[in-house]
């Protein structure tokens, strides 16, 4: 209540519009979540919250961060990235209305906590009360950085969000502006993506599943934001360079945090069925679709009364900026494959009273169709020239001929049409790459993030369409009394050495000791079951053991007195899978710390 009293009286001008305020509003914002991260530390089972998602022979490691494993903690924790941001944004920019509607946006979210999410209610203090313990899916190490790493990629497009509000206003179109708003949108990007590679390993390491990305829900969500804020940092780059598509990249400004609120809202509302939705009272769900109506009306109003400012030239076909217009189409339109594959359940049940999911084959049609000419403009519209070019690029018949060879040869040994048509798409990607760094090596920094997230893209669809393609499964059944050894379909062995039953400070664990042998190399897996208290949960823990850029990927089936299943899967090029992805991550942080 303190802040918004404070917010309040700066809009009346009781308290005076200075930095110095605007930092103490801030810092107050900061202070909620850090008294409840002290809380879960302590185990102070006087709040309702700690007792539902801690238990007090938890590690330390996981006390602290069960601060954000429920509802009420992560959007304690979006109200603090807020105002994390604003403290950050203010060292840079000092203009108080843009601050203003920060701070605007953050009382909005606080009211959420007061009204339906407070993370504060009292219980009497019982010393009987161990805690309920956090969820055992989230005790893994990546729990403490991927929801932080995501919310940060989430909440940092929210200072794209009130530049491009700022400028729309106050008819304000100047290039430093468009730069700042260029490097926060890159910012959110890194975390954007950072938070989703550690969600997507996350689970492919903890599920169980075998696989990286399974089109759920809330994946898709992270996904729109994600899509979106790259077609930013591209079309801003137009805004700056060419001094056109403001508009269109004001808009796509305030779209991308509308889409990361949008997403919350989906989590939180219970409408869909999702591992990691949250079960939710309705008036959650309907304050976040009255912020989200509310910056939609904003939205709205900003372009009816500024699209009048906007006459600008058209641009050359054969030029960067329509090359970078075609690309922003082809990401907004993967956003809106993924937006309505997402919620189109949601409004078949609703009106049309008909329960259907929409799966991957529909993803993986559409995405193929937008991909295939979208990394084929990655490998050449780099080097097209701003405004006209004129010179003819002699490289590009040579490039394509020699493509369509290798893909050619890729199908005839491995007779796979989607790994042949991944080659044809990013050996030009690749071969392009490889040339234009030989020409011009001593270029800049952003020159090479450029290119090496060029190149990560095309490594990762490489090894995402050969690991989807090529991978294999075999369900081992090894029965006590009459065999340890199973024959596997490449001439390897495997092998059961040892079960195991350890006791550890809050969960019981039983492993199982494989061995996958080709005669003269031995690879070793530990995949286990882990029984969590106070909640008696199982939980099945992956192990992998690595060949190159390959994996062997194994899960406990069942487990009996007299007999023990092992799930094996061979999973081909994962690991480069993994490597790209860190790739296109340092890239982008090389082109946020780029001298300017």
């Amino acid at each position: 209540m303190l802040t918004i009293l404070f917010y309040i009286n700066l809009l009346k001008k009781v308290i005076p519009s200075t930095t110095s305020s605007l930092k103490l509003i801030y810092f107050i914002n900061l202070i909620p979540f850090g008294l409840l991260v002290y809380a879960f530390s302590i185990s102070d089972f006087t709040l309702l919250n700690v007792v539902e998602n801690s238990y007090v022979d938890d590690p330390i490691f996981y006390k602290v961060t069960s601060a954000w494993g429920s509802h009420e903690g992560s959007i304690l924790l979006w109200v603090f990235l807020i105002n994390l941001f604003g403290v950050f944004f203010l060292y840079k920019n000092q203009t108080v209305e843009i601050h203003k509607n920060i701070l605007f946006i953050s009382t909005l979210f606080i009211l959420y906590v007061i009204v339906s999410s407070n993370p504060f209610t009292y219980v009497e203090a019982n010393e009987n009360v161990l805690g309920l313990g956090l969820n055992p899916i989230l005790q893994h190490f990546l729990f403490v950085i991927h929801p932080p790493t995501l919310f940060l990629g989430y909440i940092g497009l929210i200072i794209p969000f009130v530049i491009s509000a700022h400028m729309l206003v106050n008819k304000d179109f100047s290039e430093k502006l468009f730069k700042e708003m260029l490097i926060w949108s890159k910012i959110s990007w890194f975390f954007l993506t950072g938070g989703i590679v550690l969600g997507s390993y996350w689970a492919y390491s903890e599920l169980g599943w075998g696989g990286w990305w399974f089109w759920d829900p809330v994946e898709n969500i992270s996904l729109i934001p994600w899509l979106l804020n790259t077609a930013l940092i591209h079309s801003l780059q137009v805004s700056i360079k060419s001094n056109q598509l403001k508009l269109w990249s004001l808009n796509l400004g305030l779209y991308c945090f509308i889409a990361s609120v949008f997403g919350t809202f989906l989590v939180r509302s219970n409408l869909i069925v999702s591992v990691h939705s949250f079960a939710t009272d309705p008036l959650r769900g309907l304050f976040l679709i009255i912020i989200i109506a509310y910056l939609l009306a904003i939205t709205v109003r900003l372009n009816i009364k500024s699209i009048s400012n906007f006459n600008e030239d058209s641009f050359n076909l054969l030029s960067r900026e329509s090359f970078l217009l075609l690309n922003n189409i082809f990401f907004i339109c993967s956003a809106l494959v993924v937006f309505i594959g997402t919620v189109y359940p949601l409004f078949s049940e609703m009106i049309l009273k008909t329960s259907i999911s929409v799966g991957a084959p529909y993803y993986n049609f559409a995405f193929n169709l937008l991909l295939a000419p979208l990394i084929l403009f990655m490998a050449f519209a780099p080097q097209i020239n701003w405004g006209k070019h004129e010179k003819k690029d002699k490289q590009i018949p040579f490039i394509i001929i020699f493509s369509l060879l290798i893909c050619l040869v890729s199908y005839y040994f491995l007779n796979n049409f989607y790994f042949a048509l991944s080659v044809f798409i990013t050996v030009p990607l690749f071969l392009k790459s490889i040339l234009v760094l030989k020409n011009n090596f001593k270029k800049n920094i952003s020159f090479y993030s450029q290119w090496l997230a060029h190149l990560s893209i095309g490594f990762f669809i490489i090894a995402a369409v050969y690991t989807e393609q090529f991978d294999y499964e075999e369900n081992l059944l090894f029965e006590k009394e009459s065999t340890n050894e199973i024959k596997l379909q490449n001439n390897k062995t495997a092998i059961i050495k040892n079960i195991k039953d350890e006791k550890f400070q809050n969960y019981q664990r039983i492993s199982v000791d494989l061995l996958i042998s080709d005669g003269q190399k031995e690879k070793e897996l530990s995949p286990s079951k882990n029984i969590y208290q106070p909640s008696g949960q199982v939980t099945n823990e992956v192990s992998t053991t690595n060949k190159l850029f390959s994996q062997y990927y194994a899960t406990i089936s069942t487990i009996e007195s007299n007999k023990v299943g092992i799930n094996l899967v061979y999973k081909p090029f994962i690991n480069l899978l993994w490597l790209s992805a860190i790739m296109l991550v340092f890239s982008i942080f090389l082109s946020v710390i780029k001298k300017r």
